[in-house]
């Protein structure tokens, strides 16, 4: 599945939170990965100086995303 997606975008969760929004105004479901939450839940701890956000899309889909940019 991971090989699947392919990274659109990395920064801020703010950022990402308003590519996923515009993706799904053009029928893309985007996926969010967010290391610090990810580490939060596991219960591990990163510097919250990490806020780096992915958000990534189907590889069929990558070209169409790309134009929300």
């Amino acid at each position: 599945m991971a090989k699947d997606y392919i990274v659109l975008f990395r920064g801020s969760s703010i950022e990402a939170g308003r590519i996923l929004f515009d993706l799904e105004e053009i029928d893309i479901r985007g996926v969010l990965r967010d290391q610090q939450t990810s580490a939060a839940r596991s219960g591990f701890a990163i510097p919250a100086t990490a806020d780096e956000a992915q958000v990534l899309v189907h590889r069929d889909e990558h070209e169409k995303a790309k134009s929300i940019l």
